[in-house]
């Protein structure tokens, strides 16, 4: 989308360009948390907010946490790394490649007023989620490369990969920032609900994704001329304008989240809510990439919990997360799969015929709804010092057979450790700091659709630092 929409851009391209890596980030690519409080916690807040980010899982938590403001960074490392085996057609070596980019600053601000003892409002702005990946050997091109002619790396070293269009460096930057315009209404003493107005920007480019464009629309509809159809795999000779290497497009959207937030007894708290898909408009200049014509709205979730007093000093929550990826066609459809020579399409193929790239029911990245599972704990001594400490389990997203395109996204993160502090030096002032460690996950395939053994993997740390200002 080419207008400007400067007032979104002001107020979000700061973390619309830093949160690339929060994508193959923690929970397929929703954050894992929002804050430093919230990720001491492994993000286990939808009944025990912590400040005014809380919007971002559930609204209703505003009316329990006064007026504030707190301004936050985080350091996130993630390490990704891509690998393809060719000696299953005849060449020696395995493709293998890090991501490079591997360390982000993701920003999250929010502010909170309360209208009158019952009314609350607030405005957050946070980085959901993304997806990057940087590869310098493009493993798509030297796979295609050995395929097509696998008499191995002496015809076809590493690093010179096809020659074909749009087949450099290999990657993808996809930024999801949201901005949330809250509302909290305490019913009564024991009852509060909740509502957001979700506003949602991203920014997303791809580069190396050539030796694909024999799989969209407008290749395919140019015959012999589109695509080399004699050799394996087939492969492009003319290039597909809305598929790669067009730089960064931008798309706008909106949604809604509601909350509630009910005190069952003194010592026991229960949390809810329900967050509807994020509408965005179209990422044009990837109309051949995504399905649905460049679509890439932000699935729908929703969340439930129980915060137990358990001693006048300590908090144990617990959250059920349910995140709906297989509600946007473009990252749930079926990535391609493999047709073995002689046949003259062989290599990567749509699953079915309506599949090309872009198309309603074009090829995605096949990820699955997932679960996620939180625990968390919270220990307060005095006064000035609060200690927390959290553990998350989530489904895997990812299945072998669409490992080749998660070479992009490899969202493969399913366990996350975390623990966290805050500090108050006076009455209205806090530092907060939380570090999470994401253990390391594979996952592998024996054939992918270049016919070829594959694995995605990765493992991530992060650090949170905050300041907030109560009044």
């Amino acid at each position: 989308m080419k207008t400007s929409h400067g007032w979104l851009r002001a107020t979000s391209f700061l973390i619309a360009s830093s949160v690339s890596a929060s994508a193959i980030a923690t929970t397929g690519y929703f954050s894992l948390g929002f804050g430093a409080k919230s990720m001491g916690l492994a993000g286990a807040i939808v009944s025990n907010p912590q400040d005014s980010i809380t919007a971002a899982v559930n609204p209703a938590g505003l009316a329990m946490v006064g007026e504030r403001v707190d301004v936050g960074i985080r350091m996130f490392n993630p390490v990704r790394e891509a690998t393809l085996n060719t000696t299953a057609v005849g060449g020696n070596f395995d493709v293998t490649d890090k991501s490079r980019r591997n360390f982000f600053f993701i920003p999250n601000v929010g502010i909170t007023k309360q209208l009158n003892n019952k009314t609350t409002v607030g405005f957050s702005i946070y980085g959901n989620g993304g997806m990057n990946t940087t590869y310098d050997d493009n493993v798509y091109d030297q796979a295609a490369a050995v395929l097509f002619n696998p008499s191995g790396p002496a015809a076809t070293p590493p690093g010179v990969g096809t020659g074909t269009p749009q087949t450099g460096t290999l990657g993808v930057d996809l930024a999801q920032s949201l901005q949330s315009f809250s509302i909290a209404y305490k019913a009564n003493e024991t009852n509060m609900v909740g509502a957001a107005l979700v506003v949602g920007i991203q920014r997303f480019s791809a580069r190396g994704l050539g030796n694909f464009s024999c799989l969209t629309g407008s290749v395919q509809a140019s015959g012999a001329n589109g695509c080399l159809t004699t050799g394996y795999p087939q492969l492009p000779s003319v290039p597909s304008p809305s598929l790669t290497d067009n730089g960064s497009d931008w798309s706008y959207g909106a949604g809604l989240r509601v909350g509630w937030l009910g005190e069952l007894t003194p010592t026991v708290t229960v949390g809810a809510s329900f967050a509807s898909k994020v509408y965005m408009t179209e990422f044009d200049d990837y109309s051949e990439l995504f399905a649905e014509q460049g679509d890439f709205d932000i699935p729908a979730n929703f969340t439930v919990g129980v915060t137990v007093k358990a001693t006048p000093k300590m908090n144990l929550s617990f959250d059920f997360q349910r995140i709906f990826y297989e509600g946007v066609n473009s990252i749930s459809n079926a990535g391609p799969v493999f047709v073995p020579p002689p046949a003259p399409n062989a290599g990567p193929n749509p699953p079915c015929p309506s599949c090309l790239l872009g198309m309603d029911s074009g090829m995605g990245f096949g990820w699955e709804n997932i679960n996620i599972y939180r625990v968390a704990a919270e220990y307060m001594p005095n006064e000035r010092w609060t200690y927390r400490a959290g553990f998350a389990l989530n489904d895997q997203p990812i299945g072998g057979d669409d490992v080749l395109f998660n070479m992009l996204a490899p969202a493969v993160i399913e366990k996350h450790a975390t623990v966290g502090f805050t500090f108050m030096p006076n009455k209205t002032s806090e530092w907060s700091f939380a570090y999470m460690h994401a253990f390391e996950e594979e996952v592998s395939t024996p054939a992918s659709a270049f016919g070829l053994p594959a694995s995605i993997k990765m493992h991530q740390n992060s650090v949170d630092l905050s300041y907030s200002k109560r009044f």
